[in-house]
């Protein structure tokens, strides 16, 4: 028996070819209630990252390595639509590869999350300490994170 090598995709609608990157400690299936309205114009491709969801048995152990495990079945060109650590991969593949991107939005993203000067992102104590909670706890850590991710959600509590 062989290791799967592919990432998940769901593929849905007709039109032109729109890419949805969910965020960290997310899966593609966040996409879903967008899906429903965007394949009424567009041929949406959504996937779980390399390490999330179905694709879990993948590892990216940097962005060239998600962008390469990407362009593999990814459409030859999109619109590529990123949330959070989506729109970091999105923006990293347009830079790498501009001629398979169309159109790039990016939802709730940097270029570069933590801070560095003169770069204004998360304080490196931060996200030592956020490590550390995923070490020691890594279901409620996620929990908290899902629950800050949701709030002021109109659908915070189906959560």
């Amino acid at each position: 028996m062989t290791a799967a090598t592919s990432l998940h995709w769901q593929v849905e609608g007709q039109g032109d070819d729109l890419v949805l990157l969910h965020g960290w400690g997310m899966n593609g299936a966040v996409w879903d209630q967008t899906v429903d309205q965007l394949s009424q114009h567009f041929r949406v491709h959504t996937v779980d990252l390399p390490g999330y969801g179905h694709s879990a048995h993948l590892q990216g152990e940097n962005l060239d390595d998600i962008t390469k495990h990407l362009l593999e079945e990814a459409p030859k060109q999109a619109i590529w639509l990123g949330w959070s650590l989506g729109g970091l991969i999105a923006s990293h593949i347009a830079l790498k590869a501009p001629e398979r991107v169309s159109k790039l939005i990016t939802v709730a993203s940097s270029p570069k999350f933590a801070a560095e000067r003169p770069w204004r992102g998360i304080q490196p104590k931060v996200l030592q300490d956020f490590t550390a909670q995923l070490l020691d706890d890594f279901k409620l850590t996620v929990e908290r994170f899902m629950a800050l991710q949701a709030m002021g959600s109109p659908s915070a509590r189906k959560m």
